[in-house]
């Protein structure tokens, strides 16, 4: 595959990278404001809808839904909460088949420590516009934000990392299924917290859907979960680790300023990958198709290479008009974590 989108969030564009060519391309598309630069964003991928969803790096009242399936004109709804709380962060679930009940929806976590939900509307293409039906209650979170969360496949269970003030994290299986059903048999959902290390940013579930691991950006250590049990370990990351950029049912693949490492989720074993050519990780970072698009700001340019999660394979990714990727043209890709996709 030579060609490849890139989507990235502040503010939202659509571009085209030709891994053959070595170039990216000039917005394909525009939607006119975007996130500030201290808000970041973050971006998550429903692929079989053409959806991307776009979550601020602070707490908002919404969260963004563009329509991609024409790149040339994209939309955008705003999702909220519709009882006054900020959202924080997204997570779909990922199986098909699903339940009735949980069938595709979209998961955010609220700054009350509710989960709210937005399922499909009657298009089956984008989902409702104001979270539907009552939202679920985190009871441990002590109406804490909710930080992060990570979903089942099926859509049944949901994994919120919730924080207090002196730094005390945990994460909580919450149970996503209507009353009253049969026991889980794979998950202990709405069992006591696990404790995670302090200040985390990330909860993350392996395809397997057996381990979770949570992170913080420069954290030298990270939490390891087994989902059905009680267990949790602390694994050593490299020093200042950076930006999780892919998990498998083993490993936990971090990018970090001037080199890219990995982690054992069972041995704590880290392997040091190779270095990323003098500059590393900038302010931004997007992910997707097996490949890292990273870049690093100058005074009126930027660097930008891609790889693969190993950090195997770097490439330079230059402007299709020059060589050098300017700020002016390129500020969307200046901060913030995007996606990429297969196809151009």
């Amino acid at each position: 595959m030579s060609k490849l989108t890139l989507y990235t969030p502040a503010p939202f564009r659509i571009r085209t990278i030709d891994t053959s060519t070595r170039t990216v391309s000039d917005p394909v598309s525009s939607l006119e404001g975007g996130l500030p630069p201290y808000q970041a964003g973050i971006l998550l991928q429903d692929a079989s809808r053409s959806l991307v969803y776009r979550v601020s790096a602070s707490p908002s009242e919404s969260v963004d839904e563009f329509d991609v399936s024409n790149p040339k004109s994209p939309t955008v709804a705003h999702l909220q909460a519709g009882k006054g709380a900020k959202l924080r962060c997204a997570a779909l679930a990922g199986g098909f088949g699903q339940p009735a009940h949980v069938d595709q929806r979209l998961y955010c976590g609220g700054s009350d420590g509710f989960i709210y939900t937005f399922p499909l509307d009657s298009s089956g293409k984008t989902r409702k516009t104001n979270s539907a039906p009552a939202p679920y209650e985190v009871v441990e979170a002590h109406g804490r934000p909710i930080m992060d969360l990570a979903i089942t496949s099926d859509g049944t269970h949901a994994f919120a990392l919730i924080q207090s003030a002196d730094g005390k994290a945990a994460a909580v299986t919450k149970d996503l299924k209507p009353m009253p059903h049969p026991p889980g048999v794979h998950y202990l959902a709405d069992r006591p917290q696990w404790n995670t290390i302090p200040y985390p940013e990330k909860i993350t579930l392996t395809p397997d859907e057996r381990h979770l691991i949570v992170t913080a950006f420069g954290e030298k250590k990270c939490t390891v979960i087994d989902t059905t049990t009680t267990k949790s370990y602390e694994r050593s990351l490299a020093a200042d680790a950076g930006c999780l950029v892919h998990i498998n049912n083993t490993t936990a693949y971090f990018l970090c300023v001037n080199k890219f490492h990995s982690v054992d989720l069972a041995s704590d074993e880290t392997k040091t990958g190779p270095k990323a050519n003098g500059f590393g990780m900038g302010f931004f970072v997007a992910t997707g198709a097996g490949r890292v698009l990273f870049t690093g700001p100058n005074s009126k340019s930027m660097s930008c290479s891609l790889c693969d999660y190993d950090g195997n394979g770097e490439a330079y990714i230059f402007s299709e008009h020059s060589k050098d990727l300017s700020l002016e043209v390129h500020k969307d890709m200046a901060v913030g974590f995007g996606v990429i996709a297969e196809g151009g």
